[in-house]
């Protein structure tokens, strides 16, 4: 078998080198990649000592797949375009340092309990590393040496995962443990090296390990949730990866890579396709958010569970556009994004992508627990999302929890990414329910445990609505806070991307005090009623309508700043009791857009009367609907309906001369006689109606 094979072959170095005769551009970057390369034909090493230098875990044993894979541009790339053999001698020598070590792996692996594990992200990453440099420099070696470090790649980098997550004689792993982003991860990244190495190996023994590889890794992609041990489905029925953007890229990622690495050796992988959830591209595209301002990087992305704004997605949005599996919205990602040196070789240029983000909606929900709705897909967008869903490794305590992105950048912000897992504040603030805008009972949030255990009674999108000014998501966080309380539910009404509305309705165990919590970028300033948020050009004001409330300021940690400090507010309800419904608006640039509100009281019911311009709302929430009847059907009258609606916004045009009401949990709504809306089971409707009501 001729090398390198596994990400371009021979013909391609060829074009490469002729290309850099005609083209300054490539000479130029070329010239650029390769200036270290004198430096690191000198450059020692990395020690075992620097390797192993604690024994916490991982130690710092990703010095060998740094240091691997930043030699490998330099001076690999040197002995491709130039032939310069002592850059493949020194390669050479790098393999045949690492493998001599005696793992890959920290010695908290090597002694956990009860049975000791012998690879993880550093170890296959090291094994990838390594792998590609033994495929490019191949040519260069005697066939003893080339078995000789095909040995030590597949000793201490390749079987090892393969023992502890695939074979079934030796396995450790099952999906339901470790079936996070590191199953994709470290399968994937140990199946490409084995690509490189496997014409090394008896023919039949690496057609076994990857036929074994990819059952795998098909396993991760269909995995269906235990309920058992507190698992949801890896994907779910949109596509979407439960660990939301950067560690969904990350897992789907790492598996496309293989895909397309596999297939360029091996033929079309059937298996491995037939695996990949239908609508992963775009439920990973969901998550963009295109910015202006920043022309290096004009994507950011929805920052939940552990995801920074700054992160990115492009192990995924690349391996799609290899496997031919992208949409057009991950192709116009993908012309954004730098074609690494790699990918020059095997032919792809990104920017020549042709694609565009009009195709896909403005407003989605997703089974996993996120709901997403934007003002456009144009850089700058406001974009408002809830996530109520599952907890479990990088997927927080958070279920009920919002964030608003304005203008460019996030305005009322997810706090939870520390950027480090070592610090102690990851688990014990980061992870929990005080670094996100949840609701709490009593000051007490959901159980920390969960991080570790997983959510049994998860949180849900359970109702939604859209219309064609308004947005309806409503949040099921009971599950979550089950310890505490029998409901809470917290429904949102996002009206013309500026204006939101929260109803939230709780129902204690125990009389308690309830606390609506809310992270924001920027300063803040106390009026009567209300909180006026300035984050440079960004501006809002959040008022509380109902029960008594008093902010109060709590010190909680910044985005990837566990030693620093940075201020929340919690707005605490007034009484202490069982039952409480709470009602909030948030309006997006208050002074250019004024709205009025007057506070609604009826029978067994209150709500909210919001004038608008020339629009007026009337926001009831029907207390006959909080779920304590039994037998009896929750008919109350709403605004002058007759209805058994949970929810009731009747809508008005004062200059159209219209009127609708969208009813929520409702089996019929009449008035005078009329009949508006009859159903026998209750539905979530939006109802025209007649001008004059």
């Amino acid at each position: 078998m001729r090398h390198p094979n596994v990400f371009f072959t021979a013909a391609d170095v060829e074009r490469y080198r002729e290309r850099l005769k005609t083209d300054p551009a490539a000479r130029s970057r070329y010239e650029a990649l390769t200036q270290k390369a004198e430096e690191h034909l000198s450059a020692p090493c990395a020690s075992w000592e620097e390797a192993n230098a604690s024994d916490t875990q991982g130690a710092n044993f990703g010095i060998l797949h740094w240091q691997a894979n930043d030699w490998c541009v330099s001076l690999g790339l040197k002995y491709l375009a130039e032939g310069d053999l002592r850059c493949a001698e020194k390669l050479k020598g790098l393999i045949e340092h690492f493998i001599a070590f005696p793992r890959w792996y920290s010695v908290s692996y090597a002694t956990r309990k009860p049975v000791p594990w012998h690879s993880d992200l550093y170890s296959t990453a090291a094994a990838l590393a390594m792998g590609r440099i033994y495929d490019l420099i191949y040519d260069t070696l005697t066939p003893e040496e080339r078995d000789e470090l095909a040995r030590g790649i597949f000793e201490k980098g390749v079987l090892p995962a393969f023992s502890d997550w695939v074979l079934h004689k030796n396995r450790v792993h099952a999906v339901d443990s470790m079936g996070h982003n590191w199953w994709a991860a470290c399968i994937g990244e140990a199946a490409v090296a084995l690509l490189a190495i496997r014409d090394h190996l008896p023919q039949e023994q690496g057609d076994d390990l990857l036929t074994s590889a990819d059952r795998a890794l098909a396993a991760f992609l269909t995995y269906p949730g235990n309920r058992l041990f507190n698992k949801f489905r890896n994907y779910d029925e949109g596509g979407l990866f439960y660990e939301s953007a950067s560690y969904g890229a990350y897992a789907t990622g790492s598996v496309l890579r293989y895909l397309w690495c596999s297939e360029r050796c091996r033929g079309v992988n059937e298996t491995i396709r037939a695996a990949l959830p239908a609508g992963f591209c775009d439920a990973q595209m969901q998550f963009a958010y295109p910015r202006s301002g920043n022309a290096d990087k004009p994507f950011a992305f929805l920052n939940f569970g552990d995801c920074s704004f700054e992160n990115d997605i492009d192990l995924v949005i690349k391996g799609a556009v290899q496997t031919g599996l992208a949409t057009s919205a991950a192709r116009a990602l993908a012309a954004t994004l730098k074609t690494d040196i790699w990918e020059e070789l095997a032919g792809f240029d990104f920017s020549r992508c042709e694609g565009s983000l009009d195709d896909l909606p403005k407003t989605v929900f997703f089974p996993a627990g996120y709901a997403i709705s934007r003002s456009s897909w144009e850089p700058d967008a406001t974009v408002f999302a809830v996530k109520s869903g599952f907890c479990w490794n990088h997927s927080h305590n958070d279920a009920g929890a919002f964030s608003i992105f304005y203008k460019g950048k996030p305005f009322i912000i997810d706090s939870g990414s520390s950027g480090t897992y070592d610090h102690p504040l990851y688990h014990a603030y980061y992870c929990q329910s005080a670094a996100h805008n949840v609701l709490t009972v009593g000051g007490r949030g959901s159980r920390e445990e969960e991080l570790y255990r997983g959510t049994k009674f998860p949180g849900a999108i359970i109702d939604r609505f859209v219309g064609r000014d308004l947005v309806f998501a409503q949040a099921d966080a009971t599950g979550p806070m089950a310890h505490l309380c029998s409901r809470m539910y917290r429904n949102f009404f996002w009206i013309e991307n500026r204006l939101l509305v929260i109803v939230d309705d709780v129902y204690c165990h125990n009389d308690d005090t309830v606390q609506f919590n809310l992270h924001y970028n920027g300063t803040y300033r106390q009026e009567p009623d209300a909180v006026f948020f300035e984050y440079e050009d960004r501006r809002a004001r959040l008022r509380w309508h109902g029960e008594s409330e008093t902010p109060t300021e709590k010190t909680g940690h910044p985005e990837h700043e566990p030693d620093g400090e940075q201020t929340y507010l919690s707005f605490c309800s007034g009484e202490t009791k069982r039952t409480h419904t709470l009602i909030h608006t948030l309006e997006l640039d208050p002074d250019a857009h004024p709205a009025s509100f007057t506070r609604l009281t009826g029978e067994n019911a209150s709500g909210l009367l919001i004038c608008d311009g020339e629009t007026e709302r009337e926001l009831w929430f029907n207390h006959q609907a909080d779920g304590h009847v039994m037998h009896d059907n929750s008919n109350n009258v709403l605004g002058g309906f007759e209805t058994d609606a949970y929810l009731l916004l009747i809508t008005r045009g004062k200059q159209k001369n219209e009127a609708r009401a969208l009813a929520v949990c409702c089996s019929y709504l009449r008035r005078d006689g009329e009949v508006y809306l009859g159903e026998f089971c209750k539905t979530t409707a939006e109802i025209a109606l007649p001008s004059s009501l």
